[in-house]
């Protein structure tokens, strides 16, 4: 419903949007549509990757189950990117996805020893929008900051503990796997945290610089 939101103002948006956000954002989308069509060799497999196929970790969060679940998580990353393009831009998105997609794939792996077989981005997206969140609070837009983080903060936890609000397992074929979405949200606090730290460690310094060379 809020992509019909979102489609009359399509055109404003896209003319407003930093056009190497949006190159970007395309890019992403057509990678993991062009991914699709071997998709049996990207997914991941726990035994294929104890054989040697390492790639598989971080592959297997750019392809899907089927064509619906590739619609389903590279809709919600248009959806991000309409929502924040005025506070992310397209080198923070791309670094930000890349290793929240790596994170993802790797903690599956080291710490969820029973699923034996992934494929999906929505892990590395829950994740993204956390840092959305984060870029719109730093821009004082209090409203779609607060909101995001407590929107995600709140499905993340209520699917953790009494499973997915909208089961869409006989969508996409598979079943929904929280847990990546989890270490998804996880991976963005850490990132948060770390740019957090940076910053104030940054500003202490020159503070610092400044009063040790007075003019």
């Amino acid at each position: 419903m809020i992509y019909l939101l979102i489609l009359p103002h399509l055109s404003r948006l896209t003319k407003q949007m930093n056009l190497k956000l949006l190159i970007t954002v395309l890019a992403v989308s057509l990678l993991s549509f062009l991914l699709q069509f071997w998709q049996p060799q990207l997914i991941y497999i726990r035994d294929a990757v104890a054989q040697g196929e390492v790639w598989r970790i971080f592959t297997s969060q750019l392809v899907h189950t089927n064509w619906p679940h590739y619609l389903l998580n590279i809709s919600s990353v248009w959806l991000f990117a309409f929502l924040f393009y005025t506070t992310i831009n397209f080198k923070t998105f791309t670094i930000n996805l890349f290793l929240l997609a790596l994170a993802v794939g790797i903690c599956l792996h080291l710490r969820e020893p029973t699923i034996l077989w992934y494929a999906g981005l929505s892990g590395a997206i829950y994740g993204l929008y956390l840092i959305g969140a984060y870029s719109a609070l730093k821009s004082n837009d209090y409203l779609i900051g607060v909101g995001t983080f407590a929107l995600i903060i709140g499905k993340v936890s209520y699917d953790h503990w009494f499973g997915p609000i909208q089961d869409n397992s006989a969508l996409i074929e598979a079943r929904v796997v929280t847990e990546a979405h989890d270490y998804g949200v996880i991976a963005a606090i850490v990132l948060i945290s770390s740019d957090v730290i940076f910053r104030y460690t940054r500003a202490k310094l020159f503070k610092t610089s400044d009063k040790s060379n007075p003019s």
